[in-house]
């Protein structure tokens, strides 16, 4: 498959609520989003490019006319996302003058570039074109650290299927469909899974840009080997949650200790001590079953603060959180099935993760952390008060190990894992 048979659809209808400004014109180093989205697709080859607009189009129309972008105007908008992909899609395939020989063509697939994700460079595209060449009509997503991210692509053979699909869940209710035909493509580059859907987002992306393309600060992170270098990381499981009448999908549900829970805190507290663990705080997710064992351990050991980490969270659940795993079981028998046989990669919904969006988040989240304690001077040791699905991701990046046999290495709730950076092995 050529770039030349390719249709780019640029995603830019959104009420850009979250951010607070209107993304497609946001700067990004001397470009506006929109105009970087552009580039790339060009970049790769691309020559048919479709911008589907709804809120705002009237201020997006001079920079269509001058990046030569075709408009898919989508009068559904406020229905969200799918509706835009359907206008795009509805569009190309009618067929534009794409081809050198300007005779209009349907095209054989479709690059789906969000607005909101700018920094995307055109190698990735070529990546995924020549993976098509490998996995014909397969859909086809870039991952970084095994979390998916952008651009899909979607073969048009699927093109009349997401067009007459008036169900929920939009295209995931269509790709869903297709588990074997979905190509995770592992890439090197984290700009595919970089957004600016909110104010911090788009911090981070001016942040990222600058690293990488003007060279400040972008010199090759350390390896976590060498950040734990001299230092043991302690990781708590929270105690035990107050329980119910039978079992729940506990992620981001938030729960509070039950009596024995405070014991098992106070528990962890003394096995630390014995360790002779020495912080000055302790990070500790925000979770309010987190936070209870951290309180009563700092107490218990008498450290100056409990400083909270949100990106210490366990996985979230979506609409399955806090639910019984019977009413999930008999609600969803399929989703349920998926799920055990794919736990790494399973997520219902838009608003859940799995194990590899948890990874992502949770180790970024220690790289900031240790080099916060770095810049402050901090001590030998650090305390993580956490989750079952935190510490597995922990371990197995720290350990070298599997990320599945780690699951299967359960810590009980008040349990304590050390790692010294003797042990630290690089695998991210």
């Amino acid at each position: 498959m050529t770039a030349e048979k390719t249709a780019g659809l640029i995603l830019a209808a959104g009420f850009s609520s979250r951010m607070g400004a209107f993304k497609p014109l946001l700067p990004i180093g001397d470009m506006t989003a929109l105009e970087r989205v552009s580039r790339t697709l060009k970049k790769a080859g691309i020559q048919t490019v479709i911008g589907v607009t709804g809120f705002g189009r009237e201020r997006l129309c001079s920079v269509f006319s001058a990046e030569g972008i075709t408009e898919a105007y989508n009068p559904d908008y406020e229905k969200g996302m799918f509706s835009s992909i359907k206008a795009g899609i509805r569009l190309a395939m009618e067929g534009l003058p794409a081809t050198s020989d300007g005779r209009n063509k349907p095209p054989d697939g479709f690059f789906l570039m969000p607005v909101d994700c700018p920094l995307v460079p055109p190698e990735v595209l070529e990546q995924i074109l020549k993976k098509r060449e490998e996995a014909p009509d397969s859909f086809i997503v870039p991952c970084y650290r095994g979390k998916k991210g952008h651009p899909l692509f979607i073969p048009a053979r699927f093109a009349a299927e997401i067009l007459s699909y008036e169900g929920e869940g939009g295209l995931k209710a269509i790709t869903s469909r297709y588990e074997d035909r979905i190509v995770r493509l592992e890439v090197d580059t984290e700009a595919v899974v970089l957004d600016m859907d909110t104010p911090e987002g788009y911090e981070e992306i001016l942040d990222y840009r600058q690293k990488r393309e003007t060279g400040t600060g972008c010199g090759k992170e350390p390896g976590l080997k060498e950040m734990m270098a001299g230092r043991r990381l302690f990781l708590v499981r929270h105690g035990e949650i107050r329980q119910h009448k039978e079992k729940i999908f506990l992620g981001q549900a938030d729960i509070p200790l039950s009596e024995r829970g405070r014991e098992q805190a106070a528990a962890a507290a003394e096995e630390l001590l014995r360790y002779g663990a020495s912080a000055k705080r302790i990070y500790t997710s925000d979770l309010i079953r987190a936070a209870e064992t951290a309180e009563i351990i700092r107490s218990r050991m008498n450290l100056s603060e409990v400083v909270p980490a949100p990106k210490l969270r366990e996985m979230s659940l979506g609409e399955w959180d806090g639910r019984f795993i019977s009413e999930i079981r008999e609600k969803y028998p399929q989703e349920y099935q998926k799920r055990g046989e794919n736990l790494l990669t399973y997520k219902y919904g838009n608003d859940s993760e799995n194990y590899y969006d948890l990874q992502y988040r949770v180790m970024k989240g220690l790289r900031n952390i240790l080099k916060q304690e770095q810049a402050a001077g901090g001590g030998r040791d650090l305390i993580f008060v956490t989750h079952a699905g935190v510490i597995h991701v922990i371990l197995s990046n720290l350990r070298g190990t599997s990320l599945e046999d780690e699951i299967r290495n359960r810590t009980p709730n008040g349990g304590v894992v050390m790692i010294e950076d003797a042990n630290a092995k690089e695998k991210l």
